[in-house]
């Protein structure tokens, strides 16, 4: 009897450790402060508390010339059943990992790698939630509200360039401030840092000297000085990605939000379970529930006139529904 139960014991270690499933993150940059990054984080051990398998987290730093060696030598171990990195930075580096060893999955977020076999990449429709932020500037700046002027004059200020908002969150920026208003006039700004707040207050307040009243700023923590300079001219600001409303509510107006959380539980959830398609790219956007925007936020509610903000859900169903385009 005693024999049995041995050898059943070891029959469970045995399976367990046969069919565990591991997951490791190789985060380019570091985690904290970094709102995406903290929300994919969490999104994983979602999943993984869910599912019940492990998630390694490894942080890349600043250097990004350190990145691609970092992912494959995490690669290299072979000691993960899926190895997850980020951003459009990085499509080359998955490929060079994906390609010597090609027996490891490798899952590319809110970026498109190349369709091979044991790749599978997610990337955002960034165009839905510039449109957004195009169309909400328009309709402040040609409001009423306290801080709006008669120029009509918004901005898009960017952290660097690169083909995801030359190609489309531009873009996307202005045709939704002309969709809400023809008589709108776009400016766009490159920091060329995306942790300068000095060069963000300098870039801010030239922008304001030149009439605009509303800036949508995508350029981590460099809007930290564009902000700041909106408040002690009394400008507006909408921010990006999560949430940072509670910030400075008589500025922050609205924030357009990515739910990186919830994309990378779902995807993680479905390599688990053996149903993620590798080989393949998706973009996932409103429709399937990863882009949104502050609507239920008091501050929003409470600032925003609700003409504008009635707007702004019509124009969010329209986008979800297919009835416009973005681009």
């Amino acid at each position: 009897m005693r024999k049995q139960i041995v050898i059943s014991v070891l029959f469970i270690v045995f399976f367990l450790s046969t069919y565990a499933f591991n997951v490791a993150l190789m985060v380019t940059g570091e985690v904290g402060g970094n709102p995406i990054y903290e929300m994919m984080v969490a999104g994983a051990k979602r999943s993984g508390e869910w599912n019940g398998y492990d998630v390694k987290i490894v942080e890349g730093g600043y250097n990004a010339s350190k990145w691609e060696q970092t992912l494959i030598s995490l690669v290299a171990t072979m000691q993960y059943d899926v190895v997850v990195t980020f951003t459009e930075g990085m499509p080359k580096s998955v490929e060079r990992a994906a390609t010597m060893f090609p027996s490891q999955k490798l899952i590319l977020m809110d970026g498109l790698a190349p369709e091979i076999d044991n790749v599978f990449s997610l990337g955002f429709k960034d165009e839905e939630m510039s449109y957004l932020a195009g169309y909400f500037a328009g309709l402040v700046t040609t409001s009423e509200m306290d801080n709006a002027n008669e120029q009509r004059k918004v901005a898009l200020v960017a952290g660097d360039t690169y083909p995801a908002m030359t190609n489309k969150m531009k873009p996307a920026f202005e045709k939704g401030c002309s969709d809400s208003n023809e008589q709108t006039e776009t400016l766009f700004t490159v920091a060329g840092s995306w942790s300068d707040p000095g060069k963000g207050k300098d870039i801010a307040a030239a922008l304001f000297s030149q009439g605009v009243d509303v800036v949508y700023g995508i350029a981590g923590g460099t809007s930290a000085g564009i902000i700041q300079e909106a408040a002690s001219q009394k400008k507006y600001f909408i921010g990006v990605d999560s949430n940072i409303i509670h910030l400075n509510p008589d500025v922050i107006l609205a924030c357009t939000l990515k739910k990186a959380d919830v994309a990378i539980e779902k995807i993680l959830t479905m390599a688990f379970k053996g149903e993620l398609n590798f080989g393949t790219s998706q973009r996932w956007g409103i429709h399937e529930g990863v882009i949104d925007f502050t609507f239920d936020d008091p501050h929003y509610l409470e600032q925003v006139p609700l003409s504008i903000r009635e707007k702004i859900v019509q124009v969010f169903e329209q986008l979800k529904n297919g009835e416009i385009s973005p681009l």
